[in-house]
């Protein structure tokens, strides 16, 4: 067993629970939603790529974060490495990705023709079609063998160029050709930005992935899981219910909560207070909570200081306008005016208005942040 895993807290169940779906037939793919960090690429690819794989699938796990503005080159890596290796189908990728001027005539390729007279050079529009052409041809191989669960992690990337429009378009139709052999799971951090993806009706990916459902965080299983590991490492006794409450106050995040106890294990002489506080420092560094701050508007603070309050606020209700008002210092401040700051929240990915009919801090951090920092 690797060192690492002794530390991952296993999540079967829900693993079990999503394939099934996926399995049932009723949606052939689905949308998970989570803040960043709260441990749901660690359960794709732990939990239920290997319980997927003896559930006869060939899993393709494709990670966008790294490649947001080129998502096509990550989507085709992904499919590359899930075949099997000097393949004659690797043979044929290695010279579609070798420069030509172009392509003449007619060819065949895992099924899909291809005719005509194709310029590649350096014309982006037909570069974003070949490779949504080598998606296709890669997923039609491999289903070819077994059926193939697709993992796209923040694919919320698929929103933020005209090649993740393409790349989005390009799975739906491959998506749809391959409907018996292929399931496809996507996640996202932005809840907003997956909005531009799939549920907009305008979206490239609309009514494909079903509706963005909210990925189940780890709970207080998980630190009693720690806990006990922590003793088992150290012979020393981690506070259960403190470590509780600070898992909270992460926003049942792990691996802040795991750097914490990293910090105490390194430095036995550290106080659990001490070790979260040093924690909480290092995320408002990393994550520029400041910046954050600096870049809203009067209005825009105001309301992000009042969600964080209170997520349920109704910012139109005619009591909330008043204390608006009040505290932005403007007396003509009109219902318009708080909708176009909502709207630039939303768009800076702050807050957004959920399903559940709440406004959610797209970073629970930043909205600690604001509740226990900012004066």
């Amino acid at each position: 067993m690797e060192l690492t895993e002794l530390w991952h807290f296993p999540r079967p169940d829900l693993a079990r629970a999503y394939l099934a779906t996926l399995n049932a037939g009723l949606i052939t793919s689905t949308t998970i939603f989570a803040p960043r960090r709260t441990g749901k690429t660690a359960f794709l690819l732990r939990d239920l790529k290997p319980y997927a794989e003896t559930e006869g699938y060939t899993v393709v796990y494709a990670d966008l974060w790294q490649t947001r503005q080129t998502p096509g080159a990550a989507l085709v890596r992904a499919l590359e490495e899930a075949l099997e290796p000097h393949s004659l189908l690797e043979k044929v990728i290695a010279r579609l990705q070798t420069p030509v001027k172009a392509l003449k005539g007619k060819a065949e390729f895992a099924g899909a023709k291809l005719e005509g007279h194709i310029e590649l050079e350096d014309d982006q529009k037909h570069k974003i079609t070949d490779t949504a052409l080598l998606i296709d041809a890669l997923v039609a191989e491999l289903a070819k063998r077994r059926p193939v669960l697709f993992l796209v992690d923040e694919a919320q990337a698929l929103g933020r160029s005209k090649e993740g429009e393409e790349m989005a378009r390009a799975l739906r139709t491959t998506l749809t050709k391959h409907q018996r052999k292929l399931r496809m799971l996507f996640t996202g951090s932005s809840r907003t930005k997956l909005g531009h993806v799939f549920t907009n009706a305008n979206a490239p990916l609309y009514s494909a992935a079903s509706t963005v459902q909210d990925f189940q965080l780890l709970g207080d299983e998980f630190v009693d899981y720690i806990a006990r590991r922590f003793k088992e490492s150290t012979k020393r006794k981690l506070d259960a219910a403190a470590a509780r409450e600070a898992f909270a106050f992460f926003g049942r995040r792990p691996e802040p909560l795991m750097e914490t106890v990293l910090a105490l294990m390194m430095s036995p002489a550290l106080t659990f207070p001490e070790a979260i506080a040093m924690q909480q420092e290092k995320l408002a560094r990393t994550e520029n909570h400041e910046g954050t701050w600096n870049s809203l508007d009067a209005t825009e603070r105001v309301l992000v200081r009042m969600f964080a309050d209170d997520p349920s606020m109704k910012p139109f209700a005619k009591a909330t306008l008043v204390r608006i008002r009040k505290r932005v210092g403007i007396e003509d401040l009109q219902a318009t005016h708080v909708q176009k700051a909502l709207g630039r929240l939303a768009e800076k990915t702050v807050v957004a208005k959920s399903p559940r009919e709440v406004y959610e801090f797209e970073n629970d951090s930043f909205a600690d942040w604001v509740r226990n920092i900012v004066d």
